[in-house]
């Protein structure tokens, strides 16, 4: 009634606030946004310390093995993101930060919608397009592009649609009462890392190099970060792989493996990164060939290491 009388009486300031683009647009996402959550195909980030994630609560018999496959994200990130070890136990309703990362946030809509939730963001007073771009590891031109190409003035207090994250519902949830399921299966995945090199006859020069440093296997360390791959040059020794590295000594052969197939290949460190922008927040630079063994199209990859102590 209010509204009408604004109208009738002339009141030109109402006319103005609701006929705005932008309040046209924040109204069209606030809508749509909550129809999507009530179906309850989207999910909403949070951006902390430059990193975006989203929040996923704990349900009953859940644990971090069957958290991670949900997500599509590695245990091992899942992992450390949170503080928590295979061995902990989950309580229900505990709230669990999951990363978005080249593992599982994708730009494009999937063919096949149960294959992935919709990703939503509420932006904040101070957001930019070139930081929320930097947060989710995209272009500020594909955050326009999903958003009707809304202006930067537009964006206080906007919801934005920020892309998907690839998602599994779970099936049937392993146990999260005793660890032995679970442990044993994250158990098994490790070991398999470590030691399904045995299983390739002969073994190549860097893998004897690599079980040489290692003691055939009885003194290996683990990490992960993100390798950029490098088109190799042709200089370089077309029978091995190299790497270059801040955090590994150089001469160390590296077993570097793809958390999301398994694959691997062996990498010797022939000194440090480049300081060039290609190669900010990497671990390691990768030989450009390692991408087929690696069975990957990224040029940026986020993967598992092994080496000596």
């Amino acid at each position: 009634m209010l509204l009408m009388m604004g109208w009738s009486n002339g009141w030109p300031f109402l006319n103005t606030i609701f006929m705005s683009k932008q309040f046209m647009i924040t109204l069209l996402f606030l809508l749509y946004s909550f129809g999507v959550k009530a179906q309850n195909d989207s999910l909403f980030i949070s951006i902390k310390g430059g990193k975006a994630s989203v929040v996923h609560l704990v349900q009953k018999e859940e644990n971090l093995y069957t958290i991670a496959h949900q997500y599509n994200v590695p245990a091992l990130v899942l992992s450390q993101s949170n503080d928590v070890s295979f061995y902990e136990r989950l309580e229900p309703k505990r709230k669990l930060l999951i990363p978005l990362g080249i593992y599982n946030y994708v730009k494009t809509k999937p063919t096949k919608a149960h294959t992935a939730k919709s990703l939503y963001y509420q932006v904040l007073p101070t957001d930019h397009y070139y930081s929320l771009a930097a947060a989710l590891g995209t272009s500020e031109d594909l955050l326009k592009s999903l958003n009707n190409n809304l202006g930067p003035h537009q964006l206080p207090n906007s919801i934005l649609l920020a892309g998907w994250v690839l998602y599994q519902a779970p099936d049937a949830p392993a146990q999260n009462e005793g660890t032995a399921n679970s442990i044993a299966k994250v158990a098994s995945v490790t070991t398999a890392l470590i030691k399904k090199d045995t299983l390739k006859l002969p073994p190549s020069e860097l893998e004897k190099q690599f079980n040489y440093q290692t003691s055939n296997g009885q003194f290996v360390d683990s990490a992960n970060g993100m390798v950029v791959f490098f088109k190799p040059q042709t200089a370089i020794d077309n029978k091995l792989l190299f790497a270059f590295s801040n955090e590994f000594a150089k001469g160390r052969v590296l077993k570097v493996v793809n958390p999301s197939n398994g694959k691997f290949v062996f990498a010797k460190v022939i000194g440090a990164l480049p300081s060039t922008k290609q190669y900010l927040n990497a671990k390691i630079g990768l030989d450009g060939r390692a991408r087929a063994e690696l069975e990957t199209r990224e040029i940026k990859l986020w993967c598992d290491f092994f080496m000596k102590y």
